[in-house]
């Protein structure tokens, strides 16, 4: 018999299914992801496990609450309710532990024992070759104040444009010109330079290397842009700059940060490789996710990064890594400027030796 309801009942039917092919996409990327060093694909699935967890969550609450629906009343539950129950939350449970621990509260030093002014650093990814809003990056540095900025993917047309800008005279010590990226400071830097991390001295994958002094300690800032993990050989790049650091670590002082488009996330094998390796840690922990990339539509100019919709579509992959003694007194993403990329801001202090913070989940 024809119903009325059959446009209802074909929306109902389409969206189980989409929603049935997402949850089994989710779980299927989740088990790569925990085989992400076998390969260029199995690395990329890494990088998505806040959004495999909100898929698996929303479905974990549908199973829940078909579990409870009973077929008839007083009737038996279905056996395949219990084996959707217990196959959603291992999968939610695999993503929460790798989640779940940048959302718990770090050990800090009293901050107290902390003397002098904090280092407010703020990492850009301007798009450069094809954002054209320098006036809005302009408008973001203006408005943050920080007491260092560094730039990537800085054509050269935006260093003209940039540099005559009032806002950038305040910053007179600076390494640019060179390497696609730049380094702009209030305070004195020393020993600035720009190294290669790999074998191939390609302009936009060198390393800006500078030291500065922070309530009496030397500090050393590495700007790193390593290779986007697109293509085999593009990974096989990305880990030989990780790998590089690695080596270089004891080689870059005490106290140490690494800010830049990294191009990875928290969970892929290679940040936590290089997390184990220098004895460094992600400065968002304790802190919550903090997505940077991608944004919708930059080149139109469309302002989304306060759409939560669009957050849960984004990814970490601009970081701001930091070493034992160092406090991470504020951490927070910029407002949109035209690029693909949010930027990041931190402020840090030199403090006494931190105990060791809750890391992220191996898993």
């Amino acid at each position: 018999m024809f119903s009325i309801f059959w446009p209802l009942n074909l929306a109902k039917g389409l969206l189980g299914f989409v929603m049935n092919g997402l949850v089994f996409l989710s779980c299927a990327l989740t088990v790569m992801a925990l085989m992400g060093d076998k390969g260029w694909v199995w690395s990329l699935s890494t990088h998505f496990r806040v959004q495999y967890l909100c898929v698996q969550s929303l479905a974990f609450l549908f199973a829940s609450f078909s579990y409870w629906q009973k077929s008839k009343p007083d009737g038996p539950r279905k056996i395949d309710q219990w084996v959707s129950l217990i196959v959603l939350g291992s999968f939610l449970g695999i993503n929460l532990a790798a989640v779940l621990p940048y959302y718990l509260p770090q050990p800090k030093p009293d901050l107290a024992q902390i003397s002098g002014r904090p280092l407010k650093l703020m990492h850009i990814n301007v798009f450069g070759n094809v954002n054209f809003n320098t006036e809005a990056v302009i408008k973001a540095i203006q408005t943050e104040q920080p007491d260092m900025v560094d730039l990537v993917e800085y054509a050269e047309r935006w260093r003209h444009k940039l540099e005559q800008s009032p806002v950038l005279k305040q910053y007179p010590y600076r390494l640019s010109g060179l390497g696609n990226m730049a380094l702009y400071s209030k305070r004195p830097l020393s020993n600035a330079r720009l190294v290669y991390a790999g074998r191939k001295p390609v302009a936009n994958q060198a390393n800006i290397i500078a030291k500065i002094w922070l309530n009496g300690q030397p500090v050393t800032i590495l700007v790193a842009h390593p290779a986007s993990p697109i293509r085999p050989s593009h990974l096989a790049w990305l880990q030989e700059s990780f790998g590089t650091w690695a080596k270089e670590r004891p080689r870059l002082g005490k106290n140490l940060v690494i800010v830049g488009d990294l191009n990875t996330s928290p969970w892929s094998v290679e940040f936590k490789t290089l997390i184990e390796k220098t004895g460094l840690r992600d400065s968002q922990l304790g802190l919550g996710i903090q997505p940077s990339w991608p944004m919708l539509l930059p080149i139109i100019g469309i302002r989304t990064e306060s759409q939560w919709l669009t957050q849960l579509m984004q990814i970490p992959i601009d970081h701001v890594l930091v070493s034992e003694r160092l406090v991470v007194t504020e951490r927070h993403t910029g407002p949109f400027v035209g690029s693909d990329h949010l930027p990041v801001v931190v402020q840090l202090a030199v403090g006494p030796s931190q105990p060791v913070p809750h890391k992220p989940h191996s898993i």
